[in-house]
């Protein structure tokens, strides 16, 4: 059995990926405590719980390697961690282990990005509305956010010569 104590529920309701929850993140933010624990118990009952258990076991350091650097102070190395893929994202769930097999969860992180992928790069933008201005300038440009960032990203290794990338195949390419 896994516990998670309410105040635990609350912060990864609140600030945990989107992808978790059926709420968006500015709609979390104005939630109470009560709406944030329902929530979290809602979505750990239909699958993240079952998911979580059996999870595979990896080392706390493999743990803190795929962990953006912000969350590393977070990593504790007396606990157990865990990786799971779900909805087509990797996620890193911290366990502290208890009496008779029994665990706590005390974290739970996105993992923005892995080795697996070494062809992405991530982007954190400032704020919530940073993040959606930039789609709405995609948008509005008539592309999407990712093919305007790689744009961006060329046009600036294009200004720097002996870093410029062109691939016929690649119509975003130049």
């Amino acid at each position: 059995m896994i516990e998670i104590d309410d105040k635990d529920k609350i912060r990864i309701a609140k600030f945990g990926a989107n992808k978790l929850f059926e709420e968006d993140y500015n709609k979390r933010q104005k939630m109470n405590a009560r709406q944030l624990i329902d929530l979290f118990d809602r979505v750990w009952s239909n699958g993240l719980e079952r998911m979580v258990k059996t999870a595979e076991v990896i080392p706390s350091e493999e743990a803190t390697r795929r962990l953006k650097n912000i969350y590393h102070d977070f990593v504790d190395a007396a606990q157990e961690h865990r990786s799971f893929y779900h909805l087509k994202a990797e996620f890193i769930a911290q366990l502290q282990p208890s009496k008779n097999n029994q665990y706590k969860l005390t974290q739970l992180w996105l993992v923005n990005s892995s080795d697996t992928h070494p062809k992405t790069l991530y982007v954190t933008f400032c704020s919530v509305e940073e993040r959606e201005l930039f789609t709405a300038l995609a948008q509005s440009l008539g592309t999407n956010d990712e093919e305007l960032g790689l744009r961006l990203i060329r046009n600036f290794m294009d200004l720097h010569p002996g870093y410029t990338y062109k691939d016929a195949d690649d119509k975003s390419a130049g």
